[in-house]
């Protein structure tokens, strides 16, 4: 195929498998439904259209751009899928696997184990790492982070909680958060301490300080919170950089 044919493939697999309706894949990314209609018939599928679409689903740049019969998880994947809680959605970026705990791992994996995160009291900005020993890891290729330049050392995996960022991501989702990443970009989503919670946010600032957060589950209004009451009260912990799990399933 084509790069457009594969851009136009791949977006309705997004759409069927991730959204399954074009008007929840629209309400989730508040694109035109005119224009992803369009994109789905038409032959032509900018580049740009294509990184701006990959951004707002959270997936990493050229993922439209992949051959898809080549990465067609079979029957028995998506049944691996389902019981190990392996998302393998982003699986054609050759970000993370399936991996048996048993077997020896290569030096071209990491190991990314899950952390519960805990916050000290009041206005403190201590944050607690803690691993859960009895939740399976994720496995990551190497080279992933080495294109990204991501430092596996300074990356932790997270457990979703709530249904604000739904159907981008489910409760009992894990992400995995770069912590080298703690400048906001606008549109880009991270993981934050508000008071004492850890949450899953869109951010944006205005010019006045204003950080604004956003939630993709339309249910939920976008926060606005004045930069003396964002100092004092929001850390950003790192850019969420993958997602993984069977949440919504």
């Amino acid at each position: 195929m084509d790069i457009q044919t594969n851009r136009r493939v791949r977006l309705a697999q997004l759409i069927s498998e991730h959204y399954e309706t074009q008007a929840k894949f629209i309400t989730a990314t508040g694109e035109n439904q005119g224009e992803v209609s369009a994109l789905l018939k038409a032959k032509s599928f900018g580049e740009k259209k294509a990184r701006k679409i990959e951004e707002k689903c959270g997936l990493p740049a050229g993922w439209l751009d992949v051959e898809p019969a080549a990465n067609q998880p079979t029957a028995q994947a998506n049944a691996t899928e389902r019981r190990t809680g392996v998302d393998r959605r982003d699986e054609n970026a050759s970000n993370v696997r399936a991996h048996d705990s048993d077997d020896d791992l290569s030096d071209e994996y990491v190991y990314v184990p899950e952390s519960r995160i805990e916050f000290s009291a009041g206005n403190g900005r201590t944050a607690v790492y803690e691993l859960i020993e009895d939740e399976e890891p994720a496995t990551y290729r190497r080279a992933w982070f080495q294109k990204y330049g991501i430092n596996p050392k300074h990356v932790r995996r997270f457990r979703v909680h709530g249904d604000s960022m739904e159907p981008l991501l489910y409760a009992r989702d894990t992400i995995l958060v770069n912590q080298d990443e703690t400048n906001v970009i606008d549109g880009k989503l991270y993981a934050i301490r508000y008071g004492d919670e850890l949450r899953v946010k869109y951010l944006r600032r205005q010019l006045d300080g204003t950080l604004i957060l956003h939630s993709v589950n339309p249910l939920y209004e976008d926060e606005k919170v004045p930069p003396e009451l964002a100092q004092e009260h929001i850390t950003v912990i790192g850019r969420v950089r993958d997602r993984s799990g069977t949440g919504g399933l």
